[in-house]
């Protein structure tokens, strides 16, 4: 870095750091310095954008800052740091997963996640294996965090397989969601032939009960239903003159 970028990445940071007429001091000396040594701020700190205005530091943030480092973090320092960083964009997320070593995070917390979880380490680091970039991503907060639910889910789709449950018309598949809902908190899908649903053993036991002793009444009920509607719209339709 020459003397005139050093000399302003320390203005900037007098800026940043400032209030009042201190800052407005700061403010001031920057902008001379940037515009006498035709410098933007994306010269003096990767992370801002390639402007003069002084407005883009409001919004400056120190995780993009260290995100825009990443690349000469050669001990790691950085990236320990972003692990936890929870403002993160999906981009700047990404660019830390591609250089974080996932087996490594988990071989150094996956113990404690394991615990607070409710799951052994073993079930833990087995669920990992099943964990990309990809449903990494599927989540929020930090990357760390982003993680952690991963393996959770990857955990729960392992002992809650996918399973059809057979069933015919469309008011019964309907009926048979509500009730897949209802007994594991998440949703299933309708097929050709049924319902698809991720359910443990219990789970399923309980949704198969259900059918066997409320689907047929819950079925009927919504067809008297929708006759007795269609009933009464067709004596209002009958009833008003053309």
């Amino acid at each position: 870095m020459s003397d005139t970028t050093t000399k302003g990445a320390k203005l900037v940071a007098l800026y940043r750091r400032g209030v009042g007429g201190e800052r407005t001091n700061a403010g001031r000396l920057l902008q001379r310095h940037l515009r006498e040594h035709d410098l933007t701020l994306y010269d003096l700190d990767p992370s801002l954008p390639v402007t003069q205005e002084l407005a883009a530091l409001d919004h400056w943030r120190e995780s993009a800052s260290m995100v825009a480092r990443l690349p000469g973090d050669t001990s790691g320092e950085l990236l320990s740091m972003l692990i936890d960083a929870e403002d993160l964009t999906n981009a700047e997320t990404l660019t830390v997963l591609r250089r974080l070593d996932i087996e490594r995070l988990i071989a150094l917390r996956g113990a404690g996640w394991a615990t607070e979880t409710g799951m052994t380490e073993v079930e833990f680091k087995a669920a990992a294996s099943d964990v990309g970039t990809t449903e990494i991503m599927a989540g929020s907060g930090s990357p760390a965090q982003r993680l952690r639910a991963a393996v959770q889910r990857a955990h729960w789709m392992r002992s809650h397989p996918e399973r059809l449950l057979r069933v015919t018309g469309s008011l019964g598949q309907r009926a048979v969601l509500g009730m897949v809902s209802a007994v594991t908190g998440h949703p299933g899908r309708l097929d050709p032939e049924g319902v698809r649903a991720h359910l443990g053993a219990d789970e399923l036991a309980r949704v198969r009960a259900l059918m066997a002793q409320h689907l047929d009444a819950i079925t009927t009920s919504a067809q008297q239903r929708a006759e007795a509607h269609a009933e009464q719209l067709g004596a209002e339709c009958a009833r008003t003159p053309t």
